[in-house]
């Protein structure tokens, strides 16, 4: 399943290995780690809530897919 993380910017979640909240220039945002040297990151978010909220919804809709 291809998941939007970004604007115009999706990823194959099957190919992600592990993922990591981060806090940049005030802004938390997730790092994505998949076989490319860096990790490719999401949007940013103002706060945690809402980047942990965002992430939550990710892994319900991966999921649910599955089934």
């Amino acid at each position: 399943m291809f998941q939007e993380i970004d604007e115009n910017f999706y990823i194959f979640l099957n190919n992600v290995a592990g993922v990591k909240l981060i806090k940049e220039n005030d802004k938390y945002i997730w790092l994505f780690y998949t076989n490319h040297p860096e990790p490719l990151k999401s949007k940013p978010f103002d706060t945690k809530e809402d980047a942990v909220i965002w992430f939550k919804n990710i892994k319900y809709n991966f999921y649910r897919s599955k089934e």
